[in-house]
């Protein structure tokens, strides 16, 4: 029998059709892989057998997707378009721009790329050796450069467009691979010297946002429409699986199904008609949408068999001990640039024999506020044994949980102006409602936050503008009768 090989098919921002991914699905079924699984990057795995390679190549041609076979040497590109229309973000910022920047790749990065809006909490912000994040100014976007093996970190002190992301990331790749440079201010005096991105002066970083568990399962209304996350703890997601919620997502008219950096499978714009179809779908192929927060808050690699073994042994005590971890991510023998965890666990083996590895003891790290969106980190505990891994964990847990306590609760500049707006007799012509969070929109004031300025009335907003307080989409305001009109 012929040694199994891993394949990895790149869906650059884990976009991708369900016609493409039931492609996928029956490929990797005809060439023996059982299952399919869902890398943190937003790629998705199976493995088929050796012998069979150069006819997987051919077929594999079709498909028109980036892929690669045994050694992964190129990176799929994390962009955060799933949490347009679900989640506050930019109101600039919208999924066909998302789409733009990543046609523009001609090449598959051999570095790790992530493109992503600060206000949305969905996607890891720094987990890429070249990391844009979306910035105040229209079509440009602040670099934070990450690079592990020189030990340095930071934002650069330039914006850059939005066509210009793809030539500039080549740009760097090729410094970095050709060992011209080799510190942070090496490659900044390239770039300067070059500078043929219309670079703009940057006013002000971005600020790093606070994490909040994002609900990788299940249901969720989100207006008029609905959207709903696959799940499955072992990341095994079965061929007929696969197949059937492809065919669901078509008859439902969903153009394009989200892969999440959690392993899991995102649908937006659900009608609500087509709810019972799918809830009967999920029923019928046993696919649980409530999983414990403990199975669900973890960021590793499932493919490494150790950091596999590790979660389960963690886990069991969490479950043993109905222990409570909403709001951390726990990351298990991470790669260089992977810094999206509030906890991690690093493996060390204190001595290799003839390919083995014996005596593991385990490294404790953690972000100094938990939050894993900060890219620095502070180390814990060192050369700890795996039985006392549970209770150390724990233990920071309950740190993570005190500090919580004690930090003070800061009201929105949302929060703070609607109340000043309620004490008023607003004008029932003007004034609409979030139906789900029953934030008022009133045309006196606009929406600063979301760029909308005073004077502006609810049929000149943007299509694309959502609340911003809960993310609501705009066809999700109705008009509001909750006051009497009166002139001023």
């Amino acid at each position: 029998m012929s040694n199994v090989i891993s394949v990895e098919v790149y869906t650059n921002g884990g976009i991708v059709s369900p016609g493409e991914l039931r492609k996928i699905a029956m490929l990797a079924q005809q060439f023996g892989a059982g299952y399919l699984q869902l890398g943190n990057r937003q790629q998705i795995r199976f493995s088929i057998q050796e012998d069979v390679i150069e006819k997987f190549k051919v077929r594999m041609e079709l498909i028109a997707l980036k892929y690669s076979i045994g050694t992964h040497e190129t990176h799929n590109i994390i962009c955060s378009a799933l949490a347009k229309d679900i989640l506050k973000t930019k109101v600039w910022l919208t999924e066909g721009e998302y789409r733009d920047i990543l046609g523009g790749f001609d090449f598959q990065p051999e570095i790790a790329i992530n493109i992503v809006d600060p206000e949305q909490y969905a996607i890891p912000m720094f987990t890429g050796v070249l990391n844009f994040v979306a910035s105040a100014v229209e079509n440009y976007w602040n670099i934070y450069f990450s690079l592990p093996q020189q030990g340095e970190q930071g934002w650069m002190p330039i914006l850059i467009q939005s066509d210009k992301i793809s030539s500039f990331s080549l740009y760097i790749q090729t410094c970095l691979q050709s060992k011209v440079t080799s510190s942070l201010a090496e490659l900044m005096d390239e770039l300067y010297q070059l500078d043929s991105w219309n670079f703009k002066k940057v006013d002000q970083y971005p600020v790093i946002p606070d994490y909040h568990f994002f609900p990788v399962e299940g249901f969720h209304s989100n207006g008029n429409t609905h959207w709903l996350g696959i799940f499955n703890k072992k990341n095994k997601f079965s061929i007929s699986l696969i197949d059937a919620i492809c065919v669901e997502a078509l008859d439902s008219n969903l153009g394009t199904i989200y892969i999440s950096t959690w392993d899991s499978l995102l649908f937006k714009n659900i009608a609500s008609a087509r709810i019972p179809n799918w809830e009967n779908l999920l029923g019928l192929l046993d696919v649980n949408t409530g999983h414990a927060a403990h199975e669900l808050n973890w960021n590793m690699n499932e493919l490494n068999h150790k950091s596999s073994e590790i979660k389960s042994y963690v886990n069991d005590y969490f479950r043993i001990n109905d222990k409570r971890i909403e709001g951390l991510i726990i990351g298990v023998n991470n790669e260089a640039n992977d810094n999206f965890y509030s906890i991690k666990i690093e493996e060390e083996s204190l001595f290799t024999l003839f390919g083995k590895h014996y005596f593991s003891v385990y490294h404790i790290r953690y972000k100094e506020d938990f939050n894993p969106n900060n890219p620095i980190d502070k180390s814990f505990m060192d050369y700890i044994q795996k039985k006392s891994l549970p209770e150390f964990i724990s233990y920071l847990t309950l740190e993570y949980f005190t500090k919580k306590k004690n930090k003070p609760i800061a009201t929105t500049t949302k929060e703070k102006i609607v109340p000043a707006i309620l004490k008023q007799k607003i004008l029932l012509q003007h004034v609409y409602q979030c139906s789900t969070c029953l934030t008022l929109y009133d045309p006196d004031f606009g929406d600063p936050e979301e760029g909308v300025i005073s004077g502006t009335s609810y049929d000149e907003l943007p299509e694309n503008y959502c609340c911003s307080i809960c993310s609501n989409p705009k066809k999700g305001f109705i008009l509001f009768l909750g006051f009497e009109k009166e002139n001023a």
